[in-house]
């Protein structure tokens, strides 16, 4: 592994594949499809690691990770509705070992050191997402939509090892409406998160030492989650000119 302050060119290979065209039937309804491959190799690559001082963090050459995978995008559209699915299959791995300091993560030897495979996942990086959307022209003026977002499993950082639990997957649900009051002007309103479920969208280890939280249930626990926002509702007037 390379050393702080004597970074490598990051050296990227990349293959693609795929196709895309489109149906159309009647007098509006279409159909239009895509389908990509990729294989993207990473030579040298960089990634920020955790310093042996905790609390600190340096620029580092890990040598090379793979990143391959499918995307598909089908979308339907006629005179009242709009739907779309879309989906990403991403592996993102390690391609060459290494150690790595990571004195938070529960799962390090007794030096605070993790030891990373080849073969083990990146962090951050869901192995599937998925986004659908509906939504329905109800009159001339009037729209009305929902959402679905969807992700599998990811590593937290500081856990290149996957040593630890992953942060779980979630499924999320979001609606909107919009109404034409004038040719430029409209009320819209929408819904994020509608049953307020709880998930979480990064993962890492922070020091617990500094915060005098020893009433608190599991307190020693290293693991930091980013919660993602709660069931929420907005709404405004949209003009053009």
């Amino acid at each position: 592994m390379g050393q702080a302050g004597k970074l490598r060119q990051v050296v990227a290979q990349t293959f693609e594949a795929g196709l895309r065209g489109s149906l159309k039937w009647g007098k509006d309804a279409k159909l239009r499809y895509s389908l990509g491959f990729f294989l993207t190799n990473l030579d040298d690559d960089i990634a920020m690691v955790n310093s042996p001082t905790v609390g600190r963090a340096f620029f580092t050459n890990i040598g090379a990770t793979r990143r391959q995978g499918i995307e598909a995008d089908l979308r339907y559209s006629d005179e009242r509705w709009r739907l779309s699915l879309l989906y990403a299959l991403v592996d993102a791995t390690f391609q060459s070992g290494f150690v790595a300091s990571s004195s938070l993560n529960p799962a390090a030897d007794v030096n605070g050191n993790i030891v990373v495979q080849p073969g083990n996942r990146l962090p951050g990086i869901p192995l599937h997402q998925l986004k659908a959307s509906a939504y329905y022209k109800a009159t001339d003026k009037w729209m009305v939509g929902a959402t679905l977002l969807a992700a599998s499993s990811q590593y937290l950082f500081g856990d290149e090892a996957n040593l630890v639990a992953p942060l779980p997957g979630y499924v999320t649900l979001g609606a909107s409406t919009s109404y034409q009051l004038l040719p430029n002007l409209e009320l819209f309103a929408w819904a994020q998160n509608l049953t307020n479920a709880s998930y979480y969208t990064f993962g890492t280890f922070s020091p617990t030492g500094s915060v005098f939280i020893a009433q608190a249930p599991g307190a020693s626990l290293t693991q930091s989650f980013s919660p993602a926002a709660p069931l929420g509702i907005f709404g405004g007037l949209r003009a053009r000119f």
